[in-house]
């Protein structure tokens, strides 16, 4: 994907409070505008940083990145006002095989 490249309906609903721990390495991926009344405007945030310890942190920054990869038969999205994911999708598969890529260099 590239810069200003977005897919709807993938990254929200989890939202751990702004602003974010300034992290060494920490790489803001993408964002998205919470509407949640206590902080509304906030950005949801996916991030990457490596650990102190060699390991490799990832936060999607939603609960919908599972909608992305698959739909097995009978499956039926999960809908709500404020989100509402398009299922399958290879961006998102091609994001997951990297980070797993990323995860065992």
């Amino acid at each position: 994907m590239k810069e200003g490249d977005a897919i709807k309906g993938l990254v929200g609903w989890e939202w751990h409070g702004y602003p974010l721990l300034d992290l060494p390495g920490m790489e803001v991926l993408t964002h998205g505008e919470t509407k949640a009344s206590r902080a509304p405007g906030t950005p949801h945030e996916a991030t990457i940083y490596d650990g102190p310890k060699g390991n490799v942190v990832f936060n999607a920054g939603t609960i919908w990145w599972a909608q992305g990869l698959s739909s097995p038969p009978g499956h039926v999205l999960p809908a709500h006002k404020a989100a509402q994911p398009q299922g399958v999708d290879s961006r998102v598969q091609r994001m997951t095989e990297n980070l797993f890529k990323r995860f065992t260099a």
